[in-house]
Parts: structure tokens; sequence; C-alpha cells
């Protein structure tokens, strides 16, 4: 009779431990919109300094603003497209890039790793002056409010044309916004 009572009691247990559900619960209700799959916009301020050789036009320092529409795709996974205008020492570029970023597992401040690339477009001289560029970059984002955040990161810029290759080290300063459902 023990031994068909604990089993029994086994039974139980076991399928009342893997019926549990698998993902976290938000703490507040903004969390739980954060994490839901949807239309994104990123819109962020940026500035960056040059490293290394800075005496030629587009290497010293740019500053400027993007904003990147999108959509989320899992509770990490983010991608989309990108435009907006950065002022160089030497010019204004247009960049259109893509845009995609990975957030980690967590509440309120939430760890990410970004990576965006593509073409910044000289209006002025389109085929002698308009780059490429590659910008990794890893920061944190706080859930201000419901389908708001507010980001910050750090990373490296690589810019190449016209025969040169620049690097920066960036930071961007942004506002997500989540749309409806």
């Amino acid at each position: 009779m023990k031994a068909l009572l604990a089993s029994l009691l086994l039974a139980v247990s076991a399928v009342t431990a893997f019926s549990q559900v698998s993902d976290k619960v938000a703490s507040t209700p903004a969390l739980n919109n954060d994490w839901r799959p949807g239309f994104i916009n990123i819109t962020e301020l940026n500035g960056g300094l040059g490293v290394g050789l800075t005496g030629e036009p587009y290497s010293k320092n740019f500053f400027g603003i993007t904003t990147v529409n999108g959509y989320q795709f899992t509770r990490n996974v983010k991608g989309g497209i990108g435009v907006g205008v950065m002022s160089f020492n030497g010019g204004t570029l247009f960049p259109v890039y893509l845009d995609a970023r990975y957030s980690f597992n967590a509440q309120e401040i939430v760890p990410f790793f970004s990576g965006a690339g593509g073409v910044a477009l000289s209006l002025k001289d389109l085929k002698g002056a308009t780059r490429i560029f590659i910008n990794p970059s890893a920061g944190v984002k706080w859930v201000a409010a419901n389908k708001t955040g507010i980001s910050f990161s750090a990373g490296l810029m690589a810019l190449s044309g016209g025969g040169l290759r620049d690097s920066f080290v960036n930071f961007r300063l942004g506002v997500e916004f989540k749309g409806k459902e």
C-alpha cells in the first residue's frame, strides 16, 4: 500500500512539474508588452569620436539622428531597416542600413547586442564620398513605460569608401516605441 501511495504521489508530482509554463512571468504589464512580438520603432541620437588617423575628411567625429522601423520576432530578437542623417567633419551622410538586435532575458534593465550595416550616402558626391559601414555595439535598455523603452549603447563603427577606412567609438541614446498588437 505504501509503495502504491508513493508511486501515485511521484506521478502526480512529475505531471505537475512538467505542466508548468516554461516562460518567465513578467513583474509588470510594461514588461509583458515588451516581451511580445510586434512592430517597433527605435529613434536614436548618435555621436562618435575618430580612432587612429583623424586628419582626413569623415574621420575626426560625427553626430546625427537615426530611426529604425522593424519587427520584434521573439522576446529576444528584433530586426529592421534604418535611415538617418549624420554630420561628419567632412560633410553630411545619409545612412540606409539593416539593424539587428539580440536582447538577453531580464526584467526592467535589459542588456543587448546590436549590429547595423549598410551604406551612408553623400548627396553632394554620390560616387566619391558615399561610404559603406558596419557598427556592432552593446548596450542596455530600460523598460520605462508601457510599450516604451530607453536605450544606451556603445560600439565601434567602421566606415569605408573613397579609398579610405575610418573607425569611430560611437555612442547611441535612443527611445524604443512598440506598436499596437
